[in-house]
C-alpha cells in the first residue's frame, strides 16, 4: 500500500474509532443516512410509500439467500427503497434450467438476470422471443424519462427492441467505451518463463505456438521435472478468443459475421478452416494442454496460479487480474508481480494487430409478467440508482461514513481495514450482497476503473490496476477492434440444435483432438450440415432480420 494511502488510513482510523464508539462495533447498524437525498435527483420525486417484497434472481448469491438477517448493504437498499429483497440464487451451471422450471411453475423471481440477447448461441437468443411470446416477462414502460441513465443505455442499444417496438431486456452494461471490449480477451503469460527460455513477444501464430510448446517441453521453471503445460483457456467456450485474433479475427467468438449485407456464422466461412488447422497443430505439438477439453475453469485457473501453466487465455480487466492474483497468492510462493504479464496480441496475416470487440452489454435482466406497475417502477428505480454516480460509489466503496468517505472536493478515502486484501474482496467478505448490487445493473466499467489511482489500487491491488491500465491503453493505441454486426447478432434467431454455435463448437473440438486430417474432418462437418439445411437456415435468418428492419 502506498505511503499516501497509509497516512490517510492512519488519520481516518481515529475518526472511525469515534464513529464505532457511538454505534457499537458489533452492531449491524450503520451511520449512513438512507434519506432520499442519497438517490439521484431523477428519482427523488418517485413515491416509495408502499412497502414491497421484491424477489431477485442472480448468480452465486447463496450466502445472501441463506442469511438469517440482511447484511448492512442490503439493509441500506431496503431502507432507501422501502422494500424487502428476497434473493433467489442460481449457479452458472444450472441457471437456464432453473429459470425454465420456475417459469413453468409460475414462480419466476420478480426480476432476474440471464443470458439471451448477448449470447453468441442462436438458442439463447431464441429464448428471448419465447419469454415474450409465452407472456413470461413484461415490457418496460414506453416513457423512461424518469430513469435517464437507464434510458440512455437502452437508446444506445436500440436494436434490442422487440418486433413490437418495445424494450423487454435491461442490459447489464459491460463496457461504456467500446475500446474496453478489448480487455475481454487477453493472454496472461509467465514472463519469467519467457525470459528464462530467451523468448520474445510472439509476432505470428507460429511464434506463439513455438512459445507454448517450449513452455510445455523445455523445463521453463528449471526444476528438472516434466511438470509444465503450455497454453489453456479459463473457460472452454472462450477457446481462441485471443489467439484467433491473429489467425482469422472475425471468427474469434464463433458468432455471426457480415459480408456485403449478408450474415453467416463465422465458423462456416473458409477463414475458419485455418483456425481448425492451427489448433490441431497446437494440440499435436503439445502447446495446447492435452486435457484442455476436460478441465473445469477452476482447474485451469489453479494450473496457472500454482505454476503449472505458462499461458492463460483470460481477461485483463482490473477485477479479473485481481481474482487471478488472489488465487496465485494462495497457491504460489513466487511474486505475481515478478512472474506474470499481459501478452501483446500478435499481428494477423494482413499485418494488423486486432483486438476483441464485445457488445456494450453481456446478459440481461428481465421483469416477470406477474409484477404490477407499482413494483415495476420500484425495480426500475433501483436499477437507476445502481447505474447512477451515487449507486456506483455504493457498489465500489460500500457504505459512506462506514467503509469510505468523500470530501467536498470529491476525493475518496477508504475507512475499511482491508487486512491486505483488495477492497473489492474485503467488501464481498463483509457484505455478501455486494455481489448482487455491484453486478446486476452493470458488471463492467469505464475508463475510470482503469485509472491508476489510490482508490483503484485499494479496490483491485496496485499491480492488477497497473497491468490492466497498461493493457487497455496498449489496445487503444496499437490495435484495431474487430467489427461485429451487433444488431443482427442480438436479433432472435430460430431455435436449432444442428446449426447452433454450441454444436459447431463441439464439432470443432472433435476436429482438434481427432486422428484424421483436421481440415478434412471440418469440411465433412460442414458438408453434413449443408445437406441438413444449413444454407436454408442462414437464408431464413437473414430474411427475418431484413423484414424486422422495415
Amino acid at each position: 500500500m502506498c505511503n499516501l494511502i497509509s497516512k490517510q488510513l492512519l488519520g481516518i482510523s481515529i475518526a472511525a474509532t469515534l464513529i464505532f464508539t457511538t454505534t457499537g462495533c458489533g452492531s449491524s447498524s450503520t451511520t449512513t443516512k438512507t434519506s432520499r437525498q442519497a438517490l439521484p435527483e431523477s428519482i427523488q420525486n418517485l413515491s416509495f410509500d408502499e412497502h414491497l417484497n421484491i424477489s431477485v434472481g442472480y448468480w452465486n448469491i447463496e450466502e445472501m439467500e441463506k442469511a438469517a438477517e440482511p447484511d448492512a448493504m442490503t439493509q441500506y437498499i431496503e431502507d432507501l427503497f422501502n422494500i424487502t429483497l428476497e434473493p433467489v440464487a442460481v449457479t452458472w451451471s444450472n441457471y437456464k434450467e432453473r429459470y425454465q422450471i420456475l417459469s413453468a411453475t409460475g414462480s419466476l423471481p420478480d426480476v432476474f438476470a440471464t443470458l439471451t440477447l448477448s449470447s453468441n448461441d442462436n438458442n439463447d437468443s431464441a429464448t428471448f422471443s419465447d419469454f415474450i411470446n409465452t407472456g413470461v416477462i413484461r415490457a418496460l414502460p414506453e416513457d423512461l424519462t424518469d430513469y435517464p441513465r437507464l434510458n440512455e443505455i437502452l437508446n444506445s442499444v436500440s436494436y434490442t427492441r422487440y418486433t413490437d417496438g418495445k424494450y423487454y431486456a435491461i442490459p447489464r452494461v459491460s463496457f461504456l467505451d467500446p475500446v474496453l471490449g478489448a480487455t475481454d480477451a487477453a493472454m496472461l503469460v509467465r514472463r519469467d518463463w519467457m525470459d528464462s527460455l530467451g523468448i520474445s513477444n510472439p509476432e505470428s501464430f507460429q511464434d506463439f505456438a513455438d512459445m507454448t510448446i517450449a513452455f510445455a517441453k523445455n523445463d521453463p521453471d528449471g526444476n528438472g521435472i516434466d511438470d509444465t503445460l503450455g497454453y489453456n483457456v479459463n473457460s472452454i467456450n472462450a477457446l481462441g478468443k485471443w489467439v484467433i485474433l491473429g489467425i482469422a479475427p472475425e471468427c474469434n467468438v464463433y458468432s455471426w459475421t457480415e459480408n456485403n449485407g449478408f450474415y453467416v456464422p463465422s465458423w462456416s466461412t473458409d477463414a475458419f478452416k485455418q483456425v481448425v488447422k492451427d489448433y490441431r497443430l497446437l494440440y499435436e505439438k503439445g502447446g495446447l494442454d492435452p486435457d484442455f477439453y476436460t478441465k473445469s475453469p477452476s482447474a485451469v485457473m489453479d494450473d496457472f496460479a500454482a505454476g503449472r501453466l505458462g499461458a492463460l487465455e483470460y481477461k485483463s480487466s482490473p477485477s479479473s487480474l485481481m481474482e487471478l492474483k488472489n488465487r496465485w497468492d494462495v497457491l504460489n510462493d513466487k511474486s505475481f508481480e515478478d512472474c506474470v504479464d499481459v501478452l501483446p496480441v500478435f499481428p494477423a496475416q494482413d499485418g494488423i494487430r486486432y483486438s476483441n470487440s464485445s457488445s456494450s452489454f453481456w446478459s440481461e435482466s428481465y421483469i416477470s409478467s406477474d409484477v404490477d406497475d407499482t413494483k415495476a417502477e420500484r425495480i426500475l428505480a433501483l436499477f437507476e440508482f445502481l447505474l447512477s454516480d451515487e449507486g456506483q460509489d455504493f457498489c465500489h466503496y460500500g457504505l459512506e461514513g462506514i467503509d469510505y468517505e468523500k470530501d467536498k472536493d470529491g476525493n475518496y478515502s477508504c475507512l475499511l481495514d482491508t487486512k491486505g486484501e483488495s477492497l473489492t474482496t474485503a467488501l464481498a467478505r463483509k457484505y455478501p450482497s455486494s455481489i448482487l448490487f455491484s453486478n446486476i445493473a452493470t458488471w463492467g466499467g469505464s475508463w475510470k476503473d482503469f485509472e491508476v489511482n489510490d482508490m483503484n489500487t485499494l479496490r483491485y491491488g496496485k499491480f492488477a490496476t497497473i497491468l490492466a491500465s497498461e493493457s487497455a491503453n496498449y489496445c487503444k493505441e496499437h490495435t484495431t477492434q474487430v467489427s461485429r454486426p451487433y444488431a443482427f447478432m442480438s436479433y432472435p434467431k430460430e431455435p436449432t440444435e444442428e446449426f447452433s454455435t454450441s454444436n459447431a463448437f463441439k464439432q470443432f473440438i472433435s476436429c482438434i483432438i481427432g486422428n484424421d486430417d483436421a481440415v478434412d474432418m471440418w469440411e465433412n462437418v460442414l458438408t453434413q450440415m449443408r445437406s441438413d439445411g444449413l444454407d436454408e437456415y442462414i437464408q431464413r435468418q437473414n430474411e427475418n432480420f431484413a423484414e424486422s428492419q422495415n
